[in-house]
């Protein structure tokens, strides 16, 4: 009997999106890395050194951190950038904890954000909104 596949279990999410922000009036592109697993008594932070170098972005996710406010809330860890002119082809890549590094292409428009290219195998999934 065939097994059935499952899907891959990633470590951490990646959502793009593009954003409008309301303070500043202008439309930005907002990056966030969360754990996939779920906290139940905090909402930790989720620690990540970030370089932007022209049209690369590169993110290490370096651990948790306990919240700036103590009050009991489930969720998952969070690292959220807000982006201001991001146009055209980016690579970002994204190193874990052990050091494995995934890279991904992807083209930003003024109305979409399209993935050209990702891993075969990854631990972080990335999701375009």
């Amino acid at each position: 009997m065939a097994r059935a596949k499952t899907a891959p279990e990633f470590e951490y999410r990646m959502t793009i999106a593009r954003h409008f922000n309301e303070r500043r009036q202008l439309p930005t592109t907002l990056i966030t890395i969360e754990t996939t697993k779920v906290f139940a008594s905090f909402r930790y932070e989720l620690s990540v050194r970030e370089e932007v170098k022209g049209k690369e972005l590169h993110y290490a996710i370096l651990g948790l951190k306990a919240p700036q406010l103590s009050l009991p809330a489930s969720g998952s860890a969070q690292f959220v950038r807000e982006y201001e002119n991001l146009k055209g082809k980016y690579e970002i890549r994204v190193e874990s904890l052990d050091g494995t590094s995934n890279a991904f292409t992807i083209n930003i428009t003024q109305k979409h954000i399209t993935i050209l290219k990702s891993p075969k195998t990854s631990f972080i999934e990335l999701v375009v909104a």
